[in-house]
């Protein structure tokens, strides 16, 4: 799959690790925070792999609202959209991205992320650092066939763990 609906807290827990970036509050790791960073500049730098955004840039609007400009997330979000994918979403009433009834067990504000997903569940993956909520729907997307990539899962699994202790 080489094109991604890259969830915020991946921006953030990668704009965390990087040294001039202002963003620093998240409870990831150093090491954990690197392997992400790792991910987001790779991401950056492959033209074969592609940002998808909806068509009114909801999702970038999640970004803007989240990080600033020396933030380096929003730095290679910015470059990816001069050759991004765009979707087009459904929206309901209040403003949330319309996902199938098997998936409403999915947090309202990731909606958009899968959402965007879902339209082209073949080409497109959601990709996840630090967000437990990919997790506990796991089975659910897995029966509808939307791919999330956790770049740092072992830690997110024992995170869980040891929070549900």
């Amino acid at each position: 799959m080489a094109d991604h609906v890259v969830d915020t807290n991946v921006l953030l827990v990668a704009s965390a690790a990087h040294p001039f970036s202002p963003f620093d509050d998240t409870h990831v790791p150093v090491e954990e925070q690197l392997k992400v960073l790792d991910w987001l500049v790779a991401f950056g730098r492959d033209d074969s792999r592609r940002l998808v955004l909806d068509d009114v840039l909801a999702i970038y609007e999640e970004y803007r609202h989240k990080l600033t400009e020396q933030d380096v997330g929003l730095q290679v979000i910015h470059a990816k959209m001069q050759a991004h994918r765009s979707v087009t979403l459904e929206w309901d009433d209040d403003g949330h991205a319309v996902v199938p009834e098997a998936l409403q067990a999915c947090d309202r504000s990731d909606r958009k992320f899968l959402a965007a997903a879902l339209t082209d569940v073949e080409h497109i993956s959601i990709v996840n650092a630090a967000d437990s909520d990919w997790i506990e729907i796991e089975d659910a997307l897995k029966r509808a066939g939307v791919v999330v990539h956790h770049l740092i899962e072992a830690w997110l699994r024992a995170s869980i763990a040891e929070r549900e202790g």
